[in-house]
Order: C-alpha cells, then sequence, then structure tokens
C-alpha cells in the first residue's frame, strides 16, 4: 500500500512544470506574431533560462489520472499558484476539494479528513523531491542534471513543437516516477504527462495562465499561509537644537 508521503511526492513534479511552464506564456493583451517563423526555444538550456524568470504565478489546469485497474481515467481540475522563492500551493476544486501546499520548510495537505504537516528535514525522501522541484521552478537545469536524465527534442520537420524529457537516475526517484514529459509549442507549454514504475500516468493539461501574478499579503497568508512583515516606519528624526538651546 502507498503512504501518503510517497502520494504528495509522486502527485507534486506536474504541478511544479506547469508552473514553470506559466512563464512561456505570452501575455493574453498581445497579438500572437504575424510572422510564422520559429519561436520555440533553440535546446533546453533556452528553455530554462525562461523558466528562471519566474517570480509569481497563477493558473488553471485539468488532469486525467489513468489507471491500470480502471477502465476510464480519474479527472480533476483546480489552480495552482507559486510564489519566489519556493512557495507552491495546489487547489483542488473537483471531484472532492483539497489543497496541497510547499513552504521552504514544510508540506502540507489539507482535506476533509483534516491536515497533515509534514516537516521536510524530518523526511530525505520528501525533501530530495521538493528540492528537485524548486530547482525546476529556478530554471537550475545543472542542479537538475544530478537528479534526472534531460533530453530536449524539437519535433522533426516542424519549427514549432517539441518535447522535454526528465527520467530520474536514481533512488528515490526512480522509486516515486519513471519519467516526465512536458509538450509544448513554440514558447507554451501544451502538456505535461508523468509515467509511473507501475505503469499508471497522469496527464496535467494548461486551461488559464498569469506568469506575472503578484500576490498581495492577504494572498500571501491565505495562499501560502505566509505571515508577511509588517512595513517598517520610517523613524522621526529630532530637530537640530537652536543656537543657545539645551540639548
Amino acid at each position: 500500500m502507498e503512504s501518503k508521503r510517497d502520494y504528495l511526492s509522486r502527485s507534486l513534479l506536474p504541478f511544479a512544470l506547469l508552473a514553470a511552464s506559466g512563464l512561456s506564456q505570452a501575455p493574453r493583451d498581445r497579438e500572437p506574431p504575424a510572422s510564422s517563423a520559429q519561436r520555440r526555444p533553440a535546446n533546453a538550456a533556452a528553455l530554462f533560462r525562461a523558466f528562471a524568470q519566474i517570480q509569481g504565478l497563477s493558473a488553471e489546469y485539468t488532469e486525467e489520472k489513468f489507471l491500470s485497474l480502471l477502465a476510464i481515467p480519474l479527472k480533476s481540475r483546480g489552480k495552482l499558484y507559486f510564489m519566489q522563492s519556493g512557495y507552491l500551493s495546489r487547489i483542488v476544486e473537483a471531484p472532492e476539494a483539497s489543497k496541497l501546499t510547499i513552504t521552504t520548510a514544510e508540506l502540507r495537505m489539507k482535506g476533509k479528513d483534516g491536515e497533515e504537516v509534514i516537516d521536510l528535514r524530518q523526511s530525505d525522501r520528501v525533501r530530495l523531491f521538493v528540492t528537485s522541484l524548486v530547482q525546476v521552478f529556478q530554471g537550475d537545469q545543472e542542479a537538475l542534471k544530478k537528479h534526472y536524465e534531460i533530453r530536449y527534442t524539437p519535433k522533426p520537420g516542424d519549427a514549432h513543437h517539441w518535447r522535454l524529457e526528465l527520467q530520474p537516475r536514481k533512488k528515490p526517484l526512480t522509486q516515486i516516477m519513471k519519467r516526465l514529459i512536458l509538450a509544448g509549442k513554440d514558447e507554451t507549454v501544451t502538456r505535461i504527462e508523468l509515467q509511473e514504475p507501475n505503469g499508471d500516468r497522469t496527464v496535467t493539461k494548461i486551461i488559464k495562465v498569469d506568469p506575472k501574478r503578484v500576490f498581495t499579503r492577504a494572498e500571501q497568508k491565505d495562499i501560502f499561509g505566509v505571515e508577511a512583515a509588517p512595513a517598517k516606519t520610517p523613524s522621526k528624526k529630532r530637530a537640530p537644537a537652536a543656537a543657545g538651546q539645551i540639548k
């Protein structure tokens, strides 16, 4: 029987890449270019440079999970939020409400049965996985190479479509996932597929994304549980003493 920690670890990576993919989404008020010239990243390094630009993001997604024991996929939908440095929140809206949040120190899961908190300092397995998520967000290709084989493949005979594949090198990541595939057109990520060692797979599609989201203090607290520091009050300067005045 799979533990909840293993489930959390295995299910988070598609959403990490979903958040990262928001960097490549063109602003909605910008007209598409008239030219059909190639716009896709030239190589993996160019793609990760785009990932590294993210500061804040919100998105909507749909997900289908294909299980070997079920004839039809399990479907869900919800919202995703990311904020530097290292805060990620996935809110499932249907079929059953739940919330999963990563902070700099812990992983929290909240559902109908209450909330569970995992201290990342006490779980090597989850900490390694979460660290790799942050490296994806930060576009840290060199750090990711320590844990994954990275393969970027432009579609032959097509100037627009591409595929990025991450395959874990060793345990415990090989026990969580077989490979993760990110597909896109030009500078836009369109599909994410997580393949598991047991043959199950999860497909995530992007519906809406705001790649330049700025969170208010209230949103930081509500979405990520972050208590923003109060603004500093400027200190009052004493007026210089007048001539002959006692100091």
